[in-house]
């Protein structure tokens, strides 16, 4: 099995379509060319070129897509966020936010606000 090529957020934010370049979005911590895709999107072409570069997950669902559009997505996978960029786990679930203290320390959002309150 090959190893999935690794781009990082800023790498993609610059493949917006403008200026001739492609247009790549980020779904689910996985990036995808969908420059060819772009002027056969149903909705219209400016609904996928106004999330060029940008992580469009959140949209992707807002928008009710059928089984459909995830299998043509698919078809237009080019790589993975690196690692240390990715927002979601193997499962495609949210990661838990877990801010690191400069000492090593760790606290979710649930004990900021907690502490907040209390301290």
């Amino acid at each position: 099995m090959t190893e999935a090529v690794r781009y990082s957020r800023a790498e993609v934010a610059e493949k917006t379509g403008r200026n001739a370049a492609p247009v790549w979005i980020i779904y689910k911590d996985s990036v995808y060319d969908v420059t060819k895709y772009v002027a056969e999107h149903p909705g219209g072409p400016e609904l996928v070129t106004d999330e060029a570069g940008t992580d469009c997950t959140k949209v992707f669902h807002e928008a009710g897509h059928t089984a459909d559009a995830y299998t043509i997505l698919a078809k237009y996978k080019i790589g993975e966020l690196h690692e240390e960029e990715k927002h979601y786990d193997a499962n495609g679930k949210k990661k838990k936010i877990v801010a690191v203290k400069p000492d090593g320390q760790t606290r979710t959002c649930l004990n900021k606000v907690t502490c907040g309150l209390l301290g």
